[in-house]
């Protein structure tokens, strides 16, 4: 480097000046201005920019941001804001600043619209705010007597479904709630399985030691057990146990899916590393099911 090795500072982790430039890494800064500049929070600033880092380039200007009130804001990764704007990686937002607000982690609002949030596409308006907006969990919303689902393929919108009236809401998971004790939504859509018993439905608990993980695609209710919103035919809902993520079993069988495995002993049956194996000699890949 060719930095003044009596006047050189380090500023943050990359960044440093001495005397007569600002340098990120080795390479000096022809941006900034040397005698304003600062780190704030991380932040590099001067009292004309903001700046982001490209980590190979150096800085570069955040256009628009006023260096005096910038700040990331905490509990959202990739946001920030200063008196004027909202910024997200790097880019203006173009929302009113006095109203913007996050609904959750998905969307978020202002005086006029409720907006789908950039970190799953572009940002843009998906209805106006008619006010009545809340966070149901992370993903879900609700609008007055609407619940929506974030539209997380690239052009689409969001999902809503529509009551008569809302009286309750039960959380299952991030993707999957009950309202009124009588629809299911499954990421924002009706359950597949039309008659699903609303009342009784819930997810198998989640215990990662033993195979089960928070996505198992089990389910049940007071009637039967389903596998990716489908009934298990013959499955026993008393005795019914998700083994891993694609098999179960229940007292007398064992299911991959859906389907009822012929010759394997439920009782024996378990996860061995990459397999599925009982007593009898059955051996199935965890990855297919395929029996090896």
């Amino acid at each position: 480097m060719q930095a003044d090795a009596k006047s050189f500072e380090v500023l943050a982790e990359d960044i440093g000046k001495d005397k007569d430039s600002v340098y990120f890494r080795n390479m000096a800064q022809k941006l900034v201005d040397r005698n304003s500049f600062y780190v704030d929070n991380q932040v590099p600033k001067d009292r004309f920019h903001v700046y982001y880092i490209d980590q190979v380039l150096g800085f570069n200007i955040i256009e628009g941001a006023d260096p005096k009130t910038y700040e990331l804001i905490s509990n959202h990764i990739n946001w920030a804001r200063d008196k004027d704007h909202y910024f997200y990686s790097n880019d203006m937002i173009q929302a009113d600043r006095k109203t913007f607000a996050f609904v959750n982690d998905f969307f978020l609002k202002d005086k006029d619209s409720v907006y789908v949030s950039p970190n799953i596409g572009d940002f843009r308006s998906v209805m106006p705010n008619t006010g009545n907006i809340e966070a149901i969990n992370k993903y879900y919303m609700r609008v007055a007597n609407t619940i929506c689902y974030p539209p997380f393929q690239q052009g689409s919108t969001a999902l809503t479904k529509s009551f008569d009236s809302i009286h309750t809401i039960r959380v299952l998971d991030q993707d999957i709630i009950c309202v009124n004790n009588k629809t299911i939504l499954f990421r924002g859509k009706d359950f597949k399985y039309t008659n699903v018993d609303a009342s009784s439905f819930q997810l198998f608990p989640v215990h990662e030691k033993d195979g089960i993980y928070a996505d198992n695609p089990y389910s049940k209710d007071k009637n039967h057990i389903y596998y990716d919103q489908e009934i298990v035919p013959d499955a026993d809902v008393k005795t019914f146990i998700p083994v891993g993520r694609d098999f179960g079993k229940d007292t007398k069988n064992v299911y991959y899916q859906k389907q009822r495995l012929e010759g394997v002993d439920a009782a024996s049956f378990k996860k061995d590393g990459d397999f599925y194996k009982d007593k009898r000699g059955n051996k199935f890949s965890a990855l297919t099911g395929n029996k090896v």
